[in-house]
């Protein structure tokens, strides 16, 4: 391999990279080529021809911004021709957001090192190395910005025969339109070069560039891109979820839904396939959770329970930011799969006034006690609403009584809080301005919050008032509803027989949310709760066709059976909606994947007992476990994480969770007492079937594996450093494993 990254002359730390901690993060396993990356062409420096196939593989990938495994084509590029210079500007780019890991690659792609390569690549290696030279202010990063543009237009110019550099100019173009002082300019002049690119070659990757140019309000004229995005690229899944920014700006909820269900079934199959964790892709929760938006747009409801429940059951994983000597391993929700999915379900639950689902689910894991403040305050506030309106009064006013008692903890904390700025503030012997603010500065944290729950409450005592018949009382504090969304207003009204309110509300929120099916189907009900029969028949005849694929089983859609008997209505009343014909190329979704993710099939596998014997997979079915793969007796860090497991041994038993361990130390080796029963993986073959291998060095990596009873993975840390936190993974192999002990009385209404 060239010099890349920071070489070592000294062995490195086991599980570590031997060309650095640059090459340390990322996959280290191989992969197959791939099928549907992107017809792309860029030729480089090598004798080997699979090798180059692995680059366009790689380049196409960049493209469709799946940098996970573009980085692996690269990798793979540098197993297979270690003198290919180029793939270092492929693992670059592949790491652009994270310039000081891209520098890494490219800074000793200079002088002499460039000889082997042609004129073009050369320009490519430069251009990109002097983009990623440290830059000391915002104003250095914008001029760095315009001259990477600048070579690469260069580049385009000087070989015109080069698409990707036209897309990549494209790509640049639009990815930093503020540093190049190009906000909402010369779109017209972005979306020339890309028709150019695509006037050559139709199924080029451009077509998701053009996408982002036009996404917002001209959509329209990417509607070709849309339609051609997923096709060009059919392996990559954000190549299809792409056409559902411009589909769902158009308000057009049927094929956004198809375009986002689509890249998620892609996305699960190539998860499953290459044995990646949910959350090491980009976009992927986010393209999930954007499909239950649109779902809930469309009215169908199961599908948008499995979606949400699905990313609640994906696991978490801590992970380190970065390479250091003692792992940082923290774990974030935010923005991740268990947050877009419990955030979905609870917005599903109460679009659709799934009331009874939304009580039986507070009792399993899909809707438990987790995640932060926001989350166990409107987990509480759905369980009051659901309570109320379902009539179990004693369990509605036990949710107002935990958020009174939270208020009121909180206003104490906050008192005590401005008390002690106060003290400290006067101790300081500040002026009297400088008093006000510590005090003001000690507020805000409580503020934020009881601004949160008080409107809760206020919610739920106007619902305790309805329950008890009490409607004046509850129209006195409906001036405390702040921020109550429409649709719960508006049961309201019609509870207080406030026919008009109700009215002009849902008629309103109607006309806001042009073509969705439960406004729609809301404006129906109430019209003719109202009495304004003929109106309410005319809002069924807008419903039908928009319902075309609803569920009508949900309750608000039920509740329509008085206006469809007199409409002479009888039977499935939706209208199918016509097929959109611009659409482009649509494969079966089935073709592309499973609707929900799950993990693995841990595949059989065997180490050898310090007696001998050959246990492994077989002799531990029927029961989880928790497998650690460790790097031998001299690792310093497999001894702590092996103390550190060791000290939760009991624990760990308790769970009826047992732990082995497999290392790489021969079974002659392995002696004394050990708080798990350890084997002995010294052939690799362990290692290799359960991801703990680094194809591209050859070498055994820290990894840490939770199987379950069924023999399936649920749960995989594997790298350059041990899992060094047993309790996080015994709270999570619990939490996983809740999963499957409710499922089958709990999520037959939604699977």
């Amino acid at each position: 391999m060239p010099l890349v990254a920071q070489d070592t002359a000294a062995r490195p730390v086991p599980g570590h990279s031997v060309h650095g901690s640059t090459f340390s993060e990322g996959p280290r396993r191989r992969g197959p080529l791939l099928p549907g990356m992107g017809e792309v062409s860029f030729p480089v420096t090598t004798a080997n021809g699979e090798a180059q196939q692995w680059f366009n593989q790689g380049v196409g990938q960049l493209h469709g911004f799946w940098y996970w495994e573009a980085e692996r084509s690269f990798r793979t590029v540098l197993a297979l021709d270690p003198a290919c210079l180029m793939a270092n500007w492929g693992l670059a780019m592949a790491s652009l957001d994270n310039t000081d890991r891209a520098r890494a690659f490219v800074e000793k792609m200079t002088g002499a090192v460039l000889d082997p390569l042609s004129a073009r690549e050369r320009l490519w290696m430069e251009a990109t190395r002097r983009y990623l030279q440290p830059q000391k202010d915002e104003g250095e990063r914008k001029k760095m910005v315009r001259q990477f543009l600048s070579d690469l237009e260069d580049i385009a110019a000087t070989h015109p025969e080069d698409l990707e550099a036209r897309a990549f100019v494209l790509g640049l173009q639009w990815g930093k339109q503020s540093a190049l002082g190009m906000d909402n300019a010369n779109h017209f002049g972005m979306d020339a070069i890309g028709q150019g690119i695509l006037a050559q070659n139709p199924r080029h990757p451009a077509h998701h560039y053009l996408i982002h140019l036009w996404d917002g309000d001209k959509g329209a004229r990417a509607l070709k891109a849309a339609a051609m995005c997923g096709p060009s690229a059919s392996g990559i899944a954000h190549m299809w979820h792409m056409p559902g920014h411009i589909y769902s700006g158009l308000q057009r909820w049927a094929d956004a839904a198809w375009q986002q269900e689509a890249a998620a079934r892609v996305d699960h199959f190539q998860m499953i396939r290459s044995h990646t964790m949910p959350d090491q892709i980009h976009n992927f929760a986010h393209n999930s959770e954007w499909l239950v938006r649109n779902l809930n747009n469309l009215g169908r409801v199961r599908d948008a329970l499995t979606i949400s429940t699905n990313l609640i059951e994906m696991p978490q994983i801590p992970r380190s930011a970065k390479v250091e000597d003692k792992p940082n391993q923290q774990y974030s929700d935010e923005r991740g799969a268990w947050d877009h999915g419990t955030n979905r379900l609870r917005d599903t639950l109460l679009m659709w006034e799934r009331w009874e689902l939304a009580l039986q689910l507070a009792e399993t894991p899909w809707l438990g006690e987790a995640g932060g403040f926001d989350d166990r305050w409107k987990r509480q506030q759905l369980i009051g609403i659901a309570a109320f309106r379902t009539g179990d009064s004693a369990r509605g006013e036990a949710t107002m009584g935990a958020f009174v008692k939270q208020i009121a903890g909180l206003r104490a904390e906050r008192a005590a809080a401005v008390d002690a700025a106060d003290g400290q503030a006067r101790r300081e012997k500040k002026d009297g301005n400088a008093i006000q603010q510590a005090m003001a500065e000690a507020l805000k944290p409580f503020t934020a919050k009881l601004d949160a729950l008080e409107p809760a409450l206020a919610e739920l005592q106007v619902l305790a008032d309805l329950a008890q018949g009490r409607k004046e009382e509850a129209k006195a504090k409906l001036d405390q509803l702040k921020g109550v969304h429409e649709q719960r207003m508006i049961a309201i009204h019609l509870q207080l027989g406030d026919m008009d309110k109700a009215v002009e509300l849902a008629t309103s929120y109607a006309a806001r949310s042009d073509d969705q099916v439960q406004p729609q189907a809301i404006l129906t009900d109430v019209l003719w709760r109202a009495g304004k029969r003929e109106e309410a028949l005319k809002a069924l005849a807008t419903l039908r066709p928009l319902a075309g694929s609803a569920d009508l089983e949900s309750p608000l859609l039920a509740r329509l059976g008085p206006v469809l008997e007199a409409a002479g209505i009888a039977g499935d009343w939706r209208q199918a909606a016509a097929a959109a014909s611009d659409v482009g190329e649509r494969p079966p979704l089935d073709g592309l994947g499973p609707m929900r993710w799950e993990g693995w099939m841990a595949p059989s596998w065997t180490a050898t007992a310090p007696d001998g014997s050959q246990p492994g997979h077989a002799s531990l079915a029927g029961k989880p476990y928790v497998a650690l793969f460790v790097l031998g007796g001299s690792c310093a860090h497999c001894n702590e994480q092996l103390k550190a497991f060791g000290e939760k041994k009991e624990a760990f038993v308790a769970a009826q969770l047992p732990v082995v361990v497999v290392t790489t130390d021969p079974a002659s080796e392995i002696a004394g007492e050990t708080p798990f029963p350890t084997w002995s993986g010294a052939d690799g073959a362990a290692f290799k079937a359960l991801d703990a291998w680094d194809d591209f060095e050859s070498q055994p990596l820290h990894t840490t594996v939770l199987v379950d009873g069924s023999g399936r993975i649920r749960w995989q840390h594997s790298g350059y450093e041990p899992f060094m936190r047993p309790d996080f993974l015994l709270e999570e192999a619990q939490r996983l494993f809740k999963f499957d002990r409710s499922r089958p009385e709990t999520l037959a209404v939604v699977h």
